[in-house]
């Protein structure tokens, strides 16, 4: 069933027409497998997994900033692991410079006693990016 239409559009400048640069179709398929229905696609989880990275690094710092270590550890531990498993190398090396990776696919890390401010504000501002899933 068709779902919706989708335009990209491109405005006009100085009174020239805007330009169409793609269109597509959405469509629903109706199914009563629960299997089917229930199923997330590759790319929305890549994409969940993307913002929950952002949230564990945001929380994870401002309770290092707090003072609170065992909830900092705990959060940017699951930074380092999410960021792992989806090959965000980037974030990954930036965590590294918060933390001392022990083991990353399990997210177990020791804060870094001193970190340089920038290294914690890069990693603050750097956190909200999102990047494409392996393969695509």
């Amino acid at each position: 069933m068709l779902a919706g239409r989708v335009s990209i559009v491109r405005p006009g400048t100085g009174g020239a027409e805007e330009t169409v640069l793609g269109r597509g179709h959405v469509t629903a398929i109706w199914t009563e497998d629960t299997g089917l229905s229930t199923r997330i696609s590759r790319g929305v989880a890549h994409y969940t997994g993307q913002a929950e990275l952002a949230d564990a690094i945001q929380e994870g710092l401002a309770a290092r900033k707090a003072g609170d270590e065992p909830t900092a550890t705990a959060r940017l531990g699951r930074a380092v692991a999410l960021a792992t498993a989806s090959g965000n190398d980037g974030t990954a090396r930036l965590l590294e410079r918060v933390v001392e990776v022990v083991d990353a696919p399990s997210g177990t890390v020791r804060l870094r006693k001193a970190v340089a401010d920038v290294d914690e504000m890069t990693l603050d501002t750097r956190s909200t990016r999102t990047v494409r899933v392996r393969g695509e």
